[in-house]
């Protein structure tokens, strides 16, 4: 899969985390997803935005796709990071793997390694 193949709802995913647009970044997720990122769970909607608010727009992440690939029921994304987080001891350029499951047009659950 090359990039400019990427499901509809990670491409939304990926515009909403960029623009910064916190509102639409949520409505990516279905109300029942699931978010796994440094250790820790988060399930549904106002979950992901108390996450996403602090960890990622509050750190003004941006992400920059580098490859795709399916794997058999999700899609993984591998993305640059950037923003104002403490970048201290992490590689430079920092890539991280994104897990999406979709189902319905929406992200049902989202893990980051």
């Amino acid at each position: 899969m090359e990039i400019d193949q990427i499901p509809a709802a990670i491409s939304k995913f990926i515009d909403a985390s960029n623009k910064p647009d916190p509102e639409a970044f949520v409505n990516c997720f279905s109300e029942d997803a699931v978010v796994l990122d440094e250790g820790k769970k988060r399930i549904g909607q106002k979950a992901i935005k108390e996450w996403s608010d602090q960890y990622h727009f509050g750190a003004n992440v941006t992400l920059e796709p580098k490859a795709v690939k399916e794997n058999k029921d999700e899609v993984v994304v591998t993305c640059k990071l950037d923003g104002t987080y403490d970048k201290t001891g992490l590689p430079d350029p920092l890539l991280l793997e994104y897990h999406f499951s979709i189902a319905d047009d929406q992200i049902v659950s989202l893990s980051i390694f």
